[in-house]
């Protein structure tokens, strides 16, 4: 008499299958997804490296880099009249990149002569003259985003003082402006103060003017807009302004203090005297300016900061990418965006 054999897996067998497969996906997923990040890291660095042959290849068309921002608007009628006689333009310093990036037919559609934006106006209606811009801003650029953002590719409205734009796109690459020394910010050239940055108001420098070395001074670098975004407007590649570069200057009432070391309560900071990824502190206290190991969170909208882990990633004056560590040294920091202060730090 045969005996039937019945084929198959037993409930138990197929329940160690099933557990032995979701083991395995958990332990793949996190590699999968360091994988990915992986990826979009090197295509931040590749958007970096553009900006930074674009940077150069601007100078050496002009002899000079591109300001960070024309912000005529901001400053003394008497310097407007003497630079700007055609009257205030706010404008990134993106706009003037644009043929360097192959974006040509975008940069001849703009309108020069007047604003991106509305500083000077107090509502929308009726519309402001940075109106004419408003289609060319809007036009989303992919190599100025850090495809790490998860709001990659938003549209921006900032309806109230002191900016005032309408569906402009975001960009994740700001300028790098040292510390700025006088209330515009305008840049100092060589004559100025010693903490001058490459890129600055109304101005910029060339590459005589770097005397720390190119290696050794940024050129731009990642802002995220931080975890806890002290605004939600921030970085739009077409508007001047906070926007538009990192710059480091202490304020204290009315004093202005560079390099500070100890800060009391009431001292507000600008975006470059808060580290790599660091908090930002609003309120009583300035204690996060001068923070070396501040990771906590990435909070500020315009200090230096990205969504990737461990640090931000920069493009020096040379044209070099570097990924520098949210546990750099506060000073160390500071002194790379200085390009004369006669302390040349290599990029730790």
């Amino acid at each position: 008499m045969s005996r039937n054999i019945r084929q198959g897996f037993t409930l138990v067998e197929l329940l160690v299958v099933i557990a032995i497969i979701g083991i395995l996906v958990a332990l793949l997923l996190p590699a999968v997804q360091a994988a990915r990040e992986a990826a979009r890291r090197m295509q931040c660095s590749n958007n970096l490296k553009q900006a930074g042959i674009a940077i150069h290849n601007y100078h050496d068309t002009y002899k000079v880099f591109p300001p960070a921002l024309l912000n005529s608007g901001h400053v003394s009628q008497a310097y407007v009249t003497a630079n700007f006689p055609e009257g205030p333009r706010n404008h990134s310093g993106w706009l003037f990149l644009l043929p360097f990036i192959e974006q040509q037919p975008l940069h001849d559609q703009i309108n020069f002569n007047v604003a991106t934006s509305e500083r000077n106006n107090t509502s929308l209606t009726p519309a402001p003259i940075s109106v004419v811009n408003d289609p060319f801003t809007s036009q989303r650029i992919p190599t100025l985003e850090c495809p790490s953002h998860p709001e990659t590719g938003q549209t921006l409205v900032g309806a109230t003082q002191p900016y005032i734009f309408r569906n402009a796109r975001r960009t994740n690459y700001i300028f790098s402006s040292g510390s700025m020394s006088d209330g515009s910010g305008n840049w100092q050239g060589t004559s100025g103060d010693i903490r001058q940055g490459a890129f600055g108001n109304n101005g910029a420098a060339n590459f005589a003017a770097i005397t720390d070395g190119t290696s050794s001074s940024l050129a731009m670098g990642e802002a995220a807009g931080g975890r806890q975004k002290t605004s939600t407007n921030y970085g739009p590649w077409g508007l001047q302004g906070t926007h538009t570069c990192c710059h480091g200057r202490v304020v204290t009432g009315s004093t202005t203090v560079l390099d500070a070391t100890a800060l009391g309560a009431g001292t507000f900071c600008y975006d470059l005297n808060y580290n790599v990824n660091s908090d930002f502190i609003s309120g009583t206290t300035g204690a996060a300016c001068v923070q070396a190991n501040a990771i906590k969170g990435k909070s500020y909208a315009w200090n230096f900061n990205s969504l990737h882990p461990g640090g931000a990633q920069f493009v020096l004056c040379d044209g070099s990418t570097q990924f520098l560590a949210e546990t750099i040294d506060y000073l160390t920091l500071a002194r790379l965006a200085y390009i004369h202060d006669g302390q040349p730090t290599q990029v730790p």
